[in-house]
């Protein structure tokens, strides 16, 4: 079945519907490649858009392979006609461009999500020596927990927007991300010294203040905890050193 939908699309693979491994075609051993799986529907189906040099649509069936449960990926690779100067074309690009974007963006605040940060900013710095600047919302528990997720929601928005001023607009140089419980990571292809002045400068001229209601208001505070590239060496141990810190602040 793989060799005849090889010969009608350009990348026909079978992915373990647990894990998102590639597997080989007799669906025994992962290849060692992973996917990002889409939501499927109630009928087993996902898509995903591709943006990049090709143009592509990522289709994603449910199956069983020997009573093993995997997913049929199909790559389709739209024309390159969608490239000409028409106004078919550049609609689709403009919403394809707005899909993507909003995949890779937190609903709440509009920081970048981990998904960002794993498909697109952590491969950027390969051969970087990026630093991790990791905030806590002190309050932003206690605040859902005694006024629900819409006041929690208003202070991480609050303190996105600090953030957001610290870290800069140009996400070649840094961004935000959100994490999750009230956490945002902060990381820059810098030391993280310059990262935590420019963020402390940021704070000193804001005020904490996020609204509970349309008549009241509250304060929060923000804890900090940062690691460098030199002291980890990797992502994983890189974030790690950051949160332990965070934790003993």
């Amino acid at each position: 079945m793989l060799e005849t939908l090889r010969q009608v699309f350009q990348d026909v693979m079978l992915v373990d519907a647990a894990s998102g491994a590639i597997l080989d075609d007799r669906a025994d051993q992962p290849t060692g490649e992973y996917c990002q799986l889409p939501v499927l529907d109630d009928q087993g189906r996902g898509w995903q858009p591709l943006s990049g040099e090709e143009l592509s649509l990522l289709l994603y069936y449910s199956v069983a392979v020997e009573n093993r449960a995997c997913l049929l990926l199909i790559s389709c690779h739209l024309p390159d006609t969608l490239r000409a100067e028409n106004r078919e074309a550049n609609a689709l690009l403009r919403q394809l461009a707005k899909y993507q974007e909003e995949l890779n963006r937190d609903y709440v605040t509009g920081a970048y999500n981990r998904r960002y940060l794993a498909e697109t900013w952590q491969p950027a710095m390969t051969g970087h020596t990026p630093c991790a600047v990791l905030v806590r919302v002190n309050e932003y528990a206690s605040v859902c927990s005694e006024y629900g997720s819409d006041a929690g929601d208003n202070c991480l928005n609050a303190a996105a927007g600090i953030l957001q001023r610290a870290v800069g607009a140009d996400p070649n140089k840094g961004i935000l991300v959100r994490l999750e419980d009230g956490m945002f990571l902060l990381t820059a292809d810098c030391p993280a010294a310059q990262v935590v002045d420019h963020l402390r400068q940021a704070m000193d001229e804001s005020r904490h203040v996020f609204s509970i209601s349309l008549s009241r208001r509250a304060e929060f505070t923000m804890a900090i905890a940062a690691a460098n590239w030199v002291e980890a060496g990797s992502w994983d141990l890189l974030l790690a050193l950051a949160e332990q810190r965070l934790a003993d602040a």
